[in-house]
């Protein structure tokens, strides 16, 4: 070997060395780089997702166009829409990436008066909301309060897969029909919510406290109406009021 090939030799191994020498620390550098925290004074966003390592979503900080709609056995459902309510807000979702709950709030002068509403709920596993804590107003009759609500063992996922189902169909006396038998196979196999407890105020001032049976029957009710008379009312199961205390008894 003469001495121009070794010189060439010597020259290609010092090259590569310094290539994977820089590419080690360019590799390293964007590695510490991508898990440093990064700190903002202030930024805009439409939506905020937080995951788990593995992607797991966990939850959503949105404007309204881009709150997700309900994640259900990891299948997402358009269940949100038609309301005409502008809500944002944050989601909330389980270990499995299935809605959880959350926090949504919206307001605006209508051309009637005004309308605003605030939930922060609570869902039961594979269900829907079990304790809610809500804020509604319309024309300055407002109502504000605590709700916890008995909710079926049946996944919610049926229901939805159901739901969808219906409102797919034209619109007409078959999808009324369809409906309505969907309803009432709800209530026949026990599959309806029942609200248990309300607390709160409610559009005609006064405030209250209603204790409701497993079926959703109110069965006793504390009052103060909005002159400040109190009243306690114990109610049988088909709603009428058999025993009455007031603040003269």
């Amino acid at each position: 070997m003469d001495e121009q090939l070794r010189r060439e030799i010597t020259r290609l191994r010092r090259t590569t060395a310094i290539a994977m020498t820089l590419l080690v620390i360019v590799a390293v550098s964007a590695f510490v780089q991508a898990r440093a925290r990064t700190t903002f004074d202030e930024i805009d966003v439409q939506r905020i997702n937080v995951r788990e390592a593995n992607g797991t979503l966990r939850l959503t900080i949105s404007n309204h166009a881009r709150l997700p709609e309900a994640v259900v056995g990891g299948k997402t459902y358009p269940l949100r829409g038609g309301s005409g309510v502008q809500s944002a807000g944050l989601i909330f979702f389980n270990d499995e990436g299935n809605e959880d709950g959350g926090l949504v709030w919206t307001g605006q002068r209508t051309a009637t008066g005004n309308r605003a509403a605030a939930n922060l709920t609570f869902d039961q596993y594979d269900q829907d909301e079990t304790v809610s804590l809500g804020y509604g107003e319309e024309n300055r009759r407002r109502q504000a309060g605590l709700s916890i609500i008995d909710r079926p063992d049946e996944p919610i996922q049926i229901f939805a897969e159901s739901l969808m189902a219906i409102r797919a169909m034209p619109d007409g006396p078959a999808k009324e029909a369809r409906m309505k038998r969907f309803r009432e196979g709800l209530e026949a196999r026990g599959a309806m919510p029942a609200d248990r407890l309300y607390v709160g105020k409610l559009p005609d001032r006064s405030s209250a406290v209603t204790l409701s049976d497993p079926k959703g029957r109110p069965r006793l009710r504390l009052t103060v109406d909005s002159l400040g008379a109190a009243r306690i009312e114990f109610l049988d199961d088909a709603g009428h009021v058999t025993r009455t205390f007031t603040g003269a008894n």
